[in-house]
């Protein structure tokens, strides 16, 4: 007797397509929850670049009692080492500046500054130490306590 059912031995095309497209969405949500993460893991390390900074001009004001645009020019370049420091979204750009007024910096377009840490010189001794992210935004706002002073007070 010939039996009128098919043996069934595999998966039809509609229903690897199903899976096809199920699995091209979750790798879609994966790459996209990815990316944010990325660019925190950048900001985190341009902060921390901000704060090993910050750490190097208060030394420096300890050992030296002044700090100005010259002197932390010089604290950040010839007495302190700073090859190990990285910029994480230009390995080719600079990794800090010293600028005179917090304008300077303040601006609202980051003009090509992913990644870099401000050292602003309010005055003689009254340094505050910024950074910018992936986009040149400010991490830190200038003037509230999320900044890092650098002052002998």
């Amino acid at each position: 007797m010939l039996s009128l059912r098919k043996s069934k031995l595999g998966f039809t095309l509609i229903e690897l397509m199903v899976v096809v497209a199920i699995i091209g969405v979750l790798v879609l949500l994966g790459l996209r929850a990815y990316s944010s993460q990325k660019e925190r893991a950048m900001n985190s390390i341009v902060k921390a670049n901000a704060g090993t900074i910050q750490t190097m001009l208060v030394g420096y004001m300890g050992d030296h009692d002044i700090l100005s645009n010259q002197n932390i020019i010089d604290a950040l370049t010839a007495n302190i080492p700073l090859e190990k420091m990285v910029n994480p979204y230009n390995d080719q750009a600079a990794v800090y500046v010293a600028e005179g007024e917090l304008s300077d910096f303040d601006d609202k377009d980051g003009g090509g500054d992913q990644g870099v840490v401000a050292c602003i010189l309010f005055s003689p001794n009254n340094v505050w130490v910024n950074a910018r992210g992936k986009i040149g935004e400010i991490l830190m706002s200038p003037t509230s306590t999320r900044s890092l002073p650098a002052n002998k007070y």
